[in-house]
């Protein structure tokens, strides 16, 4: 039995989702608000003392970390398999799945915050935004969520954050030069890992970062035609809100930062 704690629009459980889709292995639904800070109660960091989502739970076996979590589901449930044959092809393959938890989800948590989330969660905790921001265990987390609430993207790491965007774009148009998908040309973790953070720029309005890059266009094009896209399309936002291209508003500037 298959047990999944999860956040409709967390990026971490979105690519979680995608793989037990890719797997077509069925699972139970335990949908947690972050907003409303229910992944910092007792009961849930018992089960991961850091707080965050996704958490799989399978026969009773509690497993954490989104990476850790997708790579263990493709060993336990190898068909299709979701890693290539060719050895220099997987370490490809991990290098993609090592760029969320090296840099890429923190710069996905900042432009998330500074271009849309920061506003939303300051208007719906209004006065209970400290009393929310104390709670959570890792201070260095809690103070960046602060800087980027009361400033924006003009937090002074907002930049360095949109700039390992422009990066991993510029490296993904490369890698698609050689092979159809991002580490072979087969579909494997390295894409199913990297697609939430595309898709996330995509709905905060940003997509014009690849629009002369035709072949990241194209990826992502042909992702979205996949089935397992579901697993990110079927889950609407609830307590925040990242649909609303609100990136849009301040893209002279942004793009003013990207090239600083």
């Amino acid at each position: 039995m298959l047990e999944l704690y999860h956040n409709n629009i967390s990026v971490c459980a979105q690519k979680v989702r995608v793989v037990l889709s890719e797997k077509d292995q069925p699972w139970t639904n335990h949908h947690l608000s972050l907003a409303r800070g229910e992944q910092l109660t007792p009961e849930f960091k018992a089960m991961n003392p850091r707080g965050v989502v996704p958490v799989l739970v399978h026969d009773g076996n509690v497993i954490v970390e989104s990476s850790v979590i997708c790579a263990y589901l493709d060993e336990v449930f190898p068909d299709p398999p979701l890693m290539p044959k060719k050895p220099v092809e997987r370490a490809t393959m991990r290098l993609w799945c090592k760029l969320p938890d090296d840099i890429l989800h923190m710069a996905c948590a900042t432009v998330s915050f500074a271009v849309s989330f920061g506003p939303q969660l300051k208007k719906q905790m209004g006065d209970g935004l400290e009393e929310r921001l104390m709670k959570m265990p890792d201070p260095a987390r809690r103070e960046r969520q602060r800087a980027l609430i009361e400033k924006g993207i003009e937090t002074p790491f907002f930049r360095d954050h949109i700039k390992v965007f422009e990066k991993t774009f510029g490296e993904m148009e490369a890698q698609l030069a050689r092979t159809k998908w991002l580490a072979s040309d087969t579909y494997t973790l390295a894409d199913a890992e990297i697609t939430p953070y595309v898709e996330r720029i995509d709905r905060l309005g940003l997509d014009a970062m690849w629009e002369k890059r035709p072949r990241l266009a194209d990826w992502f094009a042909r992702i979205k035609a996949r089935p397992s896209f579901k697993a990110i399309s079927d889950y609407p936002p609830t307590d925040y809100d990242d649909t609303g291209r609100d990136g849009r508003k301040s893209w002279s500037r942004i793009k003013e930062l990207i090239a600083s």
